[in-house]
């Protein structure tokens, strides 16, 4: 019987026999490794197909879940901030939802855990911490991870800082200043100018750098002395060592800049590779540490008083500008003009006023109120302009009935503009107070005279722009005219919108967050609360110039009000200022 071959060749129709001659066996043979290795060659393949397959799946659940684990912990830090930002702006953070990153979809969870502690420094400041459990979930291409962290959120009363700035906080003084109380800065601080700023405090913070320049770079002149860490820099018993934070020019080596932020790589005078030598100089973020820490044998605890962003300063989350409006862009009211106990409007030549619960009762306060126009030459850009005020007559207020029992003023007006369209509430005849009082608005403020000096009360000025004008302001000023100013004395706390200093820019720094309109050359200015500078001033926004009918600088008298430091002690209504420190995340 003849079997075909079901190959083809050569030899096709042949016979095969495993006994033919030498020839037909060997190429049988032949034949058949052939199609065996044919047939593991193309199994091999397969299983390499295969493989690479399982291998891109595999690195596609690496990438993706890679991706999942930064968008969740991305997400973590979102949700940190809606927290602060929540507590900072009176309301409670979302316990749960979803937030978007690079267009993925991030669950989230916050838990509060435990109760609320109130704790006190030896100074007396005060923190009030809460901890909160962040959790976040997240799905990318079907993986899934999460991330999770806690934090200790700490609330702080804005008032129990000196100085606090959400922008950078720039001091480029003239004459001498002391600061004692707590400075803080959001982001850099820039100081020098024309003499001595003293920092008699432990606490000198920037969430960014700390700098011996101006902001564009050049040169700051003047000395900073500030004070080496003690637990409370108020007992006079405490010792009292201040060290010269240096300016390049006064830097006893050669340096592209001061000893500050930007003095990064020290300076290692014999260059044997260590800072432990006479002459060497640690870089900052690690001389800082030793040079304003406690001093030597000190026994009163350890600290540092200047930190920096290289120091783990965090940003402290404060009240939005909204809070201040009269109404929100959804028609609710702004924060103060909801729990104000007094509520003032203006609209046009029609004064309206209520009190908490709703009632009607300009009649009752008209008295004290009047319209009237002032010469803000800066708003006005030195024309003759004049700006429309609301007066509000502090004494006369006192004397009835309807002094807000919650101790809160709201006044505005409503519609403005910007310059001498930014109309504004004038406080007038208000040296004694009958309680303790917060004013707020959306308006620039303006206060005439001697306030809160009799039978000091907790009080705190809170607007667009805050102008102070002396005793002897009499409102004739016109462009071209500079009245003189008189001593006087205000005893409050403000928070007041500025603006950011650009190259060809300055904002007039911390100097002159107040805004002055008098020549007060060599006459005393005096000062007594806490400056907080958290928004830019959306209606006065005239630019700071100095001299001409503008202003003369003062001499300024301004000190933090101790009394802050209890919570018996601060202005109705005082914001906080929320920041969250990390315990452990996973």
């Amino acid at each position: 019987m003849k079997v075909r071959s079901q190959f083809s060749g050569p030899y096709h129709g042949s016979s095969v026999s495993l006994h033919g001659g030498p020839r037909s066996g060997r190429e049988g043979i032949a034949l058949a490794y052939a199609v065996f290795g044919t047939f593991v060659v193309a199994s091999m393949v397969s299983v390499m197909f295969t493989m690479a397959g399982v291998s891109d799946k595999q690195a596609d659940i690496k990438r993706g879940k890679s991706k999942a684990r930064l968008l969740a912990e991305g997400a973590l830090s979102t949700v940190e901030k809606d927290v602060q930002t929540a507590l900072a702006n009176w309301d409670s953070p979302l316990g749960a939802g979803t937030r978007t990153l690079g267009g993925v979809d991030v669950d989230f969870r916050v838990d509060a855990i435990g109760d609320e502690a109130t704790l006190t420094d030896p100074s007396g400041i005060l923190r009030i911490v809460q901890p909160y459990e962040l959790q976040t979930r997240a799905r990318v291409d079907g993986v899934v991870a999460s991330a999770h962290k806690m934090v200790n959120v700490e609330w702080t009363p804005l008032f129990q800082f000196a100085v606090f700035y959400d922008q950078d906080l720039e001091i480029h003084a003239g004459p001498d200043m002391t600061l004692s109380g707590r400075v803080h800065s959001n982001r850099d601080m820039f100081l020098g100018g024309g003499s001595t700023i003293t920092m008699d405090t432990n606490y000198v913070r920037a969430v960014g750098g700390i700098f011996r320049s101006k902001k564009d770079g050049s040169a700051a002149g003047g000395n900073v002395d500030i004070r080496r860490w003690v637990a409370n820099p108020f007992d006079p018993a405490e010792p009292s060592d201040f060290n010269r934070m240096f300016s390049q020019g006064q830097l006893p080596v050669s340096s592209l800049s001061g000893y500050d932020s930007a003095f990064r790589d020290g300076f290692d005078a014999d260059g044997d590779g260590d800072f432990n030598d006479a002459g060497d100089w640690l870089p900052f973020e690690f001389g800082a540490a030793e040079y304003w820490s406690e001093a030597a044998g000190y026994a009163g605890g350890s600290g540092q008083t200047v930190m920096t962003g290289q120091h783990g300063v965090q940003e402290a989350v404060t009240p939005n500008v909204g809070s201040i409006a009269a109404f929100e862009p959804d028609g609710s009211k702004g924060y103060f003009h909801e729990n104000a106990g007094l509520s003032i409007l203006v609209d046009g030549t029609t004064i309206t006023v209520t009190d908490a619960d709703g009632h009607d009762v300009t009649a009752l306060i008209a008295p004290a109120l009047t319209l009237t126009d002032i010469a803000d030459t800066r708003q006005s850009g030195g024309d003759a302009v004049r700006t429309r005020v609301l007066e509000i007559d502090m004494g006369i207020l006192n004397a009835t009935s309807y002094f807000p029992p919650n101790g809160l003023i709201y006044a505005a007006h409503m519609n403005m503009g910007e310059g001498t369209e930014a109309h504004g509430v004038m406080l007038t005849n208000g040296s004694e107070l009958a309680a303790n009082l917060t004013v707020a608005s959306e308006s620039p403020v303006y206060v005439h005279g001697d306030y809160n000096t009799v039978d000091k009360k907790a009080a705190a000025v809170i607007g667009d722009a805050v102008n102070l004008l002396s005793n002897s302001w009499d409102g004739s000023k016109q462009a071209g005219s500079l009245p003189g100013a008189s001593e006087t004395t205000y005893n409050f706390a403000m928070i007041t919108g500025s603006y950011g200093s650009e190259e060809d820019r300055y904002n007039g720094g911390l100097e002159n967050l107040p805004r002055f309109h008098e020549n007060w050359s060599n006459i005393p200015c005096n000062i007594s609360g806490s400056f907080v500078n958290i928004y830019d001033s959306e209606h006065a926004t005239g630019d700071w110039r100095y001299g001409a009918d503008r202003y003369t600088a003062p001499r300024r008298n301004w000190e933090y009000d101790r009394s802050f430091n209890s919570i018996q002690g601060l202005p109705p209504f005082s914001p906080m200022a929320v920041s969250a420190k990390a315990v452990v995340s996973w």
